[in-house]
């Protein structure tokens, strides 16, 4: 100690230590009121008023030293060199910018280490940088071990500096900062000054361009006003920054008491946090949403955390905390609060930061705002439309969807559960006979209890799924073998066939199930392919039974989809069908009177398909309309070709007449063909009549305004009425092949002439179908059966040798 205290006695003139310490204090002062007012300024501003602090920072104590170096007199002339001076001069400079920059980092403890360090460093640099330029005659040496000292105290005092810097603003915080940096850089100053030894010699000092004391003076008074010019400047800056801070102050003010008013009016409840004290203001609507009276919730934070759900409360945390640490722009969060009956309701929590204290001290929140929406009411409907979306809505089974879905995640963890998964599906029986016999409603309310006894056969743990109209489908989990799952079908054809009483009514309906084994697979829309084909035929084998899926059951179901495909392609142009025509001649004199048309389909692949298979096949799937045309345009052109007395009939499905455009497609084909309306003949069933429909009837009356023939076909099999023929005025009516056949026997004969004497009452012909050997044709004759066609007069042939069969008849007839 001594010798740092005999340097500053003996070595130095008395005005100079005090002069040195006041000028490096205000510096400091100065450029702290810079510093702040940088981090007050956002933009290019901010780094402008850094580099001003730096340098009123460095410039002081630049100025300190060399005004200690002015008034040190070691006992002869110094002087000093320009380039080491102003290099020197950088040093300081650099040295503060950069601890000013490291300062602002956010853990504390390393931002006041860092700064400390920088800054003693720094002016370490600029000190020995400073004495080295010193023109002396002598060699300067230095006490090692005291100039270390002088660092690790600079260093030690600027870190504690920069710890009060970044700690809690208080009101003399900047005079007690620039205090302790101005004994950092004075106890490095004079300390470093009594390590210095100058050993004289007398051999010449080469120089540089030397400083004469007196301009060293002029340079450091220079600096000293360009300091206090910013200490001025800073003053200005500091009382602006503080004018605006009120204001800002009262519009914060002003903005709350709007966000409360306009907030409380228009949302279920607004909360107001001050997040250093924790206390909260709680609107009368927010504690009115949970069934509290207003005022009766304390205002504290910890009043809202207790209210919220466990399962919400660590979202909720994470949330705000994002929030209030700036890793997120918004805070909203969806979660639930008990209220005061301890039940739970949802609400929607929005918030965000409307204050924060001051920028120079780290910019924290000190206040936030928000609001909360009871979302209940949303959260129910959307729970209830989710329901929907899976859900029946008559029996509030599964659906579709959720079936599916159910039934692809149980066959997707089938290996990490014990036994398997089997799909019924299931069919109701009669159920269409309910349905139309007692309506609707009725037919709603078998369902339903339908729907309760299937659930009370199958565990809780397995799915029952309505499907659509009378289709119910079930999984089945955990099955341990098939015996398993055939006791379960049983139980659920004996539930479901035992009789329901409905409306004073007791309906009694049946079900077919086919039943599916997971067996490897895990495509749940193969398995459920599988046992619908079971479905499929356990319907065909007599109904409310139930079979099994086995290889090789979905050959016809394979074979179906292939002809509706292939049909589909024939009737698009690429061939295969065809008009076959069958001869219908007089009976009395085997004159030949027309032709029955015939749709034939040769297949590419499968040969002839018959009739009785495609035909049912275009019914179900809509194509007997195309199908239809196709043949009323071909019989057309064909009997266009035939003499004038022949005439040619075409067979019209119920489905056709149901459909709207039969008249126009009757109308394009005889104008197509230039064929009179006479000489088509359109042969219907009796179905269509059972069925009574309004829309049928009225287009077979305008056909027959046309003047096309009805005939009435295969008449006397399963729905006979003698009311048709009182209704409609048919010109033909074609007695069924099931009567021709047995037309021995004395009954059937008799039922043959009653038919034949009712139709020449209501002026229509007879034709017999079926006649396939002489003796039925010689009753058919007796009979007085007008026409007659079958095998024996010929096979349905195409259209070139019906043309030729024509032909030969007409020689017959000539000769």
């Amino acid at each position: 100690m001594y010798r740092p205290i005999a340097c500053l006695v003996d070595q130095h003139a008395a005005w100079v230590v005090p002069l040195a310490g006041l000028i490096c204090w205000v510096s400091l002062h100065t450029a702290l009121r810079l510093n702040r007012h940088s981090l007050d300024t956002v933009g290019m501003g901010r780094w402008v008023w850094l580099v001003v602090a730096s340098f009123a920072a460095g410039a002081g104590i630049w100025c300190t030293h060399f005004i200690g170096m002015l008034g040190y007199d070691p006992g002869f002339t110094i002087g000093y060199r320009l380039d080491g001076t102003l290099l020197s001069l950088a040093a300081s400079v650099l040295s503060v910018l950069a601890a000013f920059g490291a300062s602002r980092a956010r853990n504390r403890v390393a931002a006041s280490l860092g700064a400390g360090l920088i800054l003693g460093f720094g002016v370490a640099a600029m000190h020995g940088v400073g004495t080295l330029s010193l023109q002396v005659p002598g060699t300067l040496a230095f006490d090692q071990p005291l100039a270390l000292a002088a660092v690790v105290v600079g260093c030690a005092l600027a870190a504690a500096g920069f710890a009060v810097h970044g700690g809690r603003a208080r009101p003399h915080t900047r005079l007690v900062v620039a205090s302790v940096l101005t004994a950092s850089v004075a106890a490095m100053h004079f300390t470093a000054m009594a390590a210095l030894e100058i050993v004289p010699d007398l051999m010449p000092v080469e120089t540089g361009a030397i400083l004469p004391r007196l301009v060293l003076a002029a340079g450091i008074t220079t600096v000293m006003l360009s300091i206090l010019g910013f200490g001025v400047l800073a003053l200005f800056a500091d009382r602006t920054l503080r004018a605006n801070a009120a204001l800002r102050a009262s519009q914060t003010a002003l903005r709350v008491s709007e966000e409360r008013l306009a907030l409380a009016v228009d949302t279920d409840g607004l909360w107001d946090l001050t997040l250093t004290t924790g206390a909260m203001w709680l609107s009368d609507r927010w504690q009115t949403m949970l069934g509290y009276a207003p005022g009766e919730l304390p205002g504290r934070i910890e009043t809202w955390q207790a209210l919220v759900h466990p399962g919400e409360a660590a979202t909720l945390g994470r949330l705000l905390d994002e929030h209030l640490t700036g890793r997120s722009a918004v805070f909203e969060c969806e979660h639930r609060l008990r209220r005061r009956d301890g039940t739970w309701c949802w609400v929607l929590a929005r918030g965000k930061v409307v204050s924060r204290d001051d920028p120079g001290e780290g910019g924290r929140p000190v206040r936030m705002v928000g609001l909360q929406v009871d979302t209940t009411l949303r959260r129910e409907a959307e729970r209830r439309i989710a329901h929907m979306a899976l859900h029946d809505a008559l029996t509030g089974l599964p659906n579709r969807v959720l079936f599916r879905e159910r039934l692809g995640g149980r066959l997707a963890g089938t290996r990490d559960r014990r036994g398997g998964v089997a799909v019924l599906a299931c069919d109701l029986d009669r159920f269409k006979a309910v349905n139309d016999t007692y309506g609707h409603p009725a037919g709603d309310a078998l369902l339903k209890v339908v729907a309760d006894r299937l659930r009370g056969v199958v565990r809780h743990a397995d799915t029952i799924a309505r499907l659509g109209g009378d289709e119910f489908a079930i999984i089945l989990d955990g099955i341990d073998d098939r015996r398993c799952v055939e006791g379960i079908a049983r139980r659920l054809i004996d539930a479901v066939e035992r009789p329901v009483p409905i409306g004073g009514v007791v309906a009694g309906v049946g079900i077919s199930i086919g039943i599916a084994l997971a067996e490897g697979e895990t495509d749940a829309d193969d398995l459920f392919k599988k046992a619908d084909i079971a479905l499929y035929r356990a319907k065909a084998e007599g109904r409310n039974t139930f079979r099994h899926y086995v290889p090789g059951m979905d050959e016809a179901l394979t074979r179906r989809s292939r002809l509706e495909r292939d049909l589909h392609a024939a009737l698009g142009g690429t061939g295969g069908l065809t008009m076959h025509y069958q001869p219908i001649l007089r009976s009395a004199d085997g004159t030949l009177c027309g032709f029955e048309a015939l749709m034939r389909w040769h297949h590419p692949e499968l040969g002839l398909v018959p009739p009785s298979e495609f035909i049912p096949l275009a019914e179900e799937t809509g194509r007997i309309v195309a199908l239809g045309a196709f043949a009323l345009h071909e019989a057309c052109r064909a009997a266009a070709r035939w003499p004038e007395e022949l005439r040619v009939a075409v067979n019209v499905s119920a489905l056709q007449l149901r459909q709207p455009g039969l008249e126009q497609t009757v109308l394009a084909a005889l104008a197509g063909a230039q064929l009179p309306a006479a000489r088509l003949e359109i042969e219907i069933t009796e179905s269509i009549l059972v069925e009574d429909d309004p829309v049928s009837l009225s287009c077979l009356q305008r056909l027959k305004a046309l003047g096309v023939c009805i005939a009435l076909d295969d008449f006397g099999t399963g729905y006979s009425s003698l009311s048709y023929l009182r209704r409609f005025p048919f010109d033909r009516i074609k007695i069924d092949r099931s009567f021709i056949r047995d037309i021995a026997d004395p009954d059937t004969a008799a039922i043959v002439g009653a038919i034949v004497g009712m139709a020449a009452h209501f002026g229509a012909t007879v034709t017999a179908e079926g006649v396939e050997t002489q003796a039925q044709r010689e009753a058919v004759r007796l009979l007085a059966c007008a026409e007659m066609q079958g095998y024996l007069f010929g096979r349905p042939v195409p259209a070139r040798e019906a043309e030729d069969a024509i032909g030969r008849h007409a020689g017959r007839k000539a000769a």
